[in-house]
């Protein structure tokens, strides 16, 4: 368990070494805002940070450590750690590589055990590529489930995204469309509802109010164009508000946003992925943010990937990933009882 008397410490990565996330970094640290009240370990080979300065033209002046402990008993709010756990060299700017994703991978366990370690609060990771990570050994659909396997966590867990005041997370998420109706069921949808609710929670909401899309055109028209409403979504939110959670539904999942931005919800269970992610990337594509819960600490990371089209040529925007700093304040500083 981490220590509730000491600073929360957040810690971060470079993310993908072919991709726009050392540049990413590199932009950030020019808002010294988002780490106000924690300490910001950046953690990965110093070269690579160094790349990523240079593609940025920033000159962050940040000191830099051999290790985690002494970067944190420096007092330094924002501390560059010199990690080459893989022997990283470097790789071609613009495509998925075995050494990057090893990279990120050890990393990721890297972050895993500090935290078992009490050792830090959060970790924020500069965007992955799920190809890279496969040719560096994870069989896992993403990042955060090779963590979560690496910890051994089984809980309930699904991505949430976050674009302003605006949270949504879904049912089912990375499957073929063929697949999302046999796991729209009750236990499923409830299990989702629980889990949303559990974790807008920790980030200070104290009764968040949750709006629960239906799955067919206009809700199944009473059972003419599918049962799932009536069968499994219906009940499912009837039992959530037994539990006194603040969820209603099923809304119609062409006008649920409309209905969510009239009445004032914080959150969205949609069925499936773009149900939710079309619409949220409409309102902002370069604000989102993706937590993902279900793990005993907050992982944060920008909502949108690697970008190896852009690589290289400065020009990425650095507003998803300091969203994703805030994000992760907010959630260290509460999780301590600390004014955000």
């Amino acid at each position: 368990m981490t220590d509730n008397t000491r600073t929360p410490v957040i810690f971060t990565t470079l993310g993908d070494a072919g991709g726009i996330g050392p540049e990413l970094v590199a932009r950030s640290l020019a808002d010294p805002a988002l780490t106000k009240g924690v300490v910001r370990l950046i953690v990965g080979p110093r070269a690579l940070f160094e790349a990523g300065c240079e593609i940025a033209g920033a000159v962050p002046d940040i000191p830099i450590f051999d290790d985690v402990e002494a970067a944190i008993a420096s007092g330094a709010p924002v501390a560059l750690v010199d990690d080459n756990p893989t022997g990283f060299g470097g790789v071609p700017l613009g495509a998925a590589s075995r050494e990057a994703g090893e990279l990120d991978l050890a990393l990721g366990r890297h972050a895993a055990d500090l935290y078992r370690a009490g050792v830090i609060d959060g970790f924020v990771f500069a965007p992955v590529n799920k190809l890279s990570l496969k040719k560096g050994g994870s069989d896992f659909e993403g990042y955060k489930a090779y963590i979560a396997d690496y910890l051994g966590e089984t809980a309930t867990a699904a991505e949430i995204n976050t674009i302003g005041s605006l949270w949504t997370t879904r049912v089912s998420s990375h499957v073929s469309i063929a697949e999302v109706p046999a796991l729209v069921t009750r236990d499923n949808v409830l299990r989702i509802i629980r889990y949303f609710d559990r974790e807008l929670r920790r980030f200070g909401y104290e009764s968040p109010r949750i709006a629960v899309s239906g799955l067919n055109p206009h809700n199944g028209d009473g059972g003419m164009f599918g049962r799932e409403e009536i069968d499994a979504i219906g009940p499912a939110v009837e039992e959530a508000r037994a539990e006194r959670i603040d969820a209603s539904g099923p809304y119609p999942p062409d006008t649920i946003f409309l209905t969510v931005r009239e009445e004032g919800y914080l959150g969205v269970v949609s069925m499936y992925h773009d149900q939710c992610q079309i619409a949220t990337k409409l309102l902002g594509f370069d604000e989102g943010v993706t937590y993902f819960g279900g793990l005993p600490f907050p992982i944060t990371t920008p909502a949108h990937g690697t970008a190896y089209d852009i690589a290289g040529q400065g020009k990425a925007s650095p507003t998803p990933i300091n969203n994703a700093l805030k994000l992760m304040r907010r959630a260290a500083r509460t999780a301590k009882g600390l004014p955000v």
